[in-house]
Order: C-alpha cells, then sequence, then structure tokens
C-alpha cells in the first residue's frame, strides 16, 4: 500500500503538469502588458489564478490527512499537516516561477509574484487544514477563500498606492509595505498557525516510550 506522503507527491506532480504546462503556454501568448493600469489587473489575476489551484490542490490532498503520515511522532497530525503545508507551498513556488517567466514580467515583478505567492499559499493551506479539521469542510472552503482575497486585496492596495516602475518594475516602498502588506501577513499568519494548533490540540497525541 502506497504511503499518503508518496501519494500526495505524485498527485502534486500530476497537477504541476496538469496547470503549469498550459499556464505557461498561455502566458506565453499573452504576455504581461506595459501600461501601470493593464499590469495592475494583470498581475493580480495572475497571482489569484495561482493561489485557487494550489487551494484546489490543497483541498484534494487534504482528505489523505485522515491516515498517519509519520508513526513514532508524538503529534502526528500536526507533523502530515505540516509537511503537507510545506508541499503546498513548494507547489505554489514552481508554478508561480514558471508561469511568471513565461508572462515575461520584469525580473523585479516575477520576484513580487513569487514572494506574494509563498506568503499567501503557506497561510491559507494552514488555515483550511486547521479550519477543516476544526469545523468540517465547508467551514474550511470559507476561510480558505477568504483568505485567498484578503491577501491579493492587500498587495492590490500595495500596487495601487505605489505603481510600477516605467518598465514595469516592481516599486519597493518601506513605508507601504510596513503599513499595509505586512500588517495583513502578520494577522494572517496569527490567525492561520492558531488555528492549526488548536485543531492539533484536539487531534490524538501519541506518547513515546523511552528507548531502552
Amino acid at each position: 500500500m502506497r504511503h499518503p506522503l508518496e501519494t500526495a507527491l505524485a498527485l502534486s506532480l500530476k497537477a504541476l503538469l496538469l496547470f503549469g504546462l498550459p499556464l505557461s503556454a498561455l502566458f506565453l501568448i499573452l504576455r504581461s502588458p506595459q501600461g501601470s493600469d493593464e499590469l495592475f489587473v494583470y498581475s493580480l489575476t495572475h497571482l489569484l489564478v495561482l493561489q485557487v489551484i494550489t487551494y484546489l490542490l490543497v483541498r484534494q490532498l487534504a482528505k489523505l490527512l485522515d491516515d498517519t503520515w509519520f508513526v513514532g511522532t508524538k503529534r502526528p497530525w500536526l507533523a502530515s499537516s505540516a509537511s503537507l503545508i510545506a508541499l503546498a507551498t513548494g507547489f505554489a513556488a514552481l508554478l508561480t516561477i514558471a508561469t511568471a517567466a513565461a508572462a515575461r514580467y520584469d525580473v523585479s515583478m516575477q520576484y513580487l509574484q513569487l514572494l506574494s505567492s509563498l506568503d499567501i499559499a503557506w497561510v491559507v493551506s494552514t488555515l483550511y487544514i486547521g479550519a477543516r479539521s476544526l469545523w468540517g469542510q465547508l467551514w474550511g472552503d470559507v476561510a480558505a477563500v477568504a483568505l485567498i482575497l484578503a491577501c491579493v486585496a492587500s498587495i492590490a492596495v500595495y500596487l495601487a498606492v505605489v505603481g510600477f516602475g516605467p518598465g514595469g518594475e516592481w516599486v519597493v516602498d518601506g513605508r507601504s509595505m510596513l503599513t499595509i502588506v505586512l500588517p495583513s501577513d502578520v494577522m494572517a499568519a496569527v490567525i492561520s498557525v492558531t488555528t492549526l494548533l488548536v485543531a492539533s490540540s484536539r487531534q490524538p497525541s501519541v506518547h513515546l516510550k523511552p528507548q531502552s
């Protein structure tokens, strides 16, 4: 019988090929625009699509958490959940790198898309897994979708305030990062991690026997 982690890796690779190749081809054809308004809509749409795909993958893989991934750990459910979150974040990173390069963003914008994607993917995965365990599938879905929209909205506010460079570059504004992006990131992280830890506390723990 195949290990759940092996199944998760296989499904993630399948999803990466299933979505990554067509999206990369699409973005090669519909490359990123040069105008600020068009780039604003394009980059946010791109980011939103990536996060929806990552969330759908996590939603599928979360069913595997019903089985024990790691035998011999004190909190097997938390260890399994952390592994799934890491896997989803890695998936989002690879999908973002491929599609952002295909879209031919300025290098700085490719970096912004990658940072944003990583940041959103891990908090959404964490919140979804915790909320699903605590309140069921429906509320897990509601929480995940709401957090995706909130995170993308914070990026949208930052870009609307700061804008882009003349060549479509990411303009780094430390003050705006501290007042717009960072507070929302911290809040999302606190809510997500707290939800996961509360869910973990309600899972049966394994009392390991000391080694003789």
